[in-house]
């Protein structure tokens, strides 16, 4: 509610929004808002559907203020690197990315899934009292990924009245959960990490704990 209010609070200060209609929350009209339907998404050579709308965003902003052709501002957006920690290259067939909600990953195994059609998913959840949030959401976001490893929950400024969440609860409802393994950031779940990636299966590392300073440290050590 917090998440969403601030949002309505800052449409309300603007001249002018341009957004998404299937994100119209805040009964925003269109004489004062550009509302984009989901057929609008243009034609960006970025993986991943999220990534495209929130490029065509951007190439709308710029039309709307007139500040580029919509060809120059293309090539730009198709130029962009990417932002640390959110689809991240680590070496070949091994990304990292900070998400770690279910509407996160959800969009980027998507993301992952239009790079190879063999994605294994490394989750690491964060914190045990966002998992009590969101423990019901686990349900078809990693119907992407051909095999998950569940990491225990990365502890960080916890409330003691509540129970840690084990991986097994965390997992009771997901549609694919027989594509889960519970895993530990140690030597076996390494190697099993390295053995998709020689099969030539994207492995996809996820989560704002502990994980991805594992992987590099990992990866260092064995050049």
């Amino acid at each position: 509610p917090d998440y969403l209010e601030a949002f309505g609070q800052f449409i309300g200060q603007s001249d002018q929004t341009i957004m998404w209609q299937h994100d119209n929350q805040f009964a925003v009209s269109s004489e004062n808002a550009w509302l984009l339907q989901d057929s609008e998404v243009a034609s960006i050579s970025l993986p991943g559907i999220h990534n495209r709308q929130n490029a065509t965003l951007v190439l709308k902003t710029m039309e709307y203020l007139e500040l580029a052709k919509p060809k120059e501002t293309t090539e730009t957006l198709e130029a962009f690197p990417g932002t640390d920690r959110r689809f991240e290259r680590l070496a070949d067939n091994l990304y990292t990315d900070y998400g770690h909600h279910p509407e996160e990953i959800t969009a980027t195994l998507q993301l992952a899934r239009e790079l190879s059609d063999h994605v294994v998913l490394v989750y690491q959840p964060h914190q045990n009292i966002r998992q009590h949030e969101v423990r019901e959401q686990y349900t078809d976001c990693f119907t992407e990924a051909e095999e998950i490893y569940w990491l225990p929950t990365y502890l960080s400024r916890e409330d003691p009245n509540l129970s840690i969440l084990t991986p097994q609860e965390l997992t009771r409802d997901i549609v694919n959960r027989s594509a889960v393994h519970f895993a530990e950031l140690d030597d076996d779940l390494w190697q099993a990490i390295q053995v998709a990636r020689s099969e030539d299966k994207l492995v996809l590392l996820m989560g704002a704990g502990s994980i991805d300073h594992w992987a590099r440290q990992r990866l260092a050590s064995s050049h």
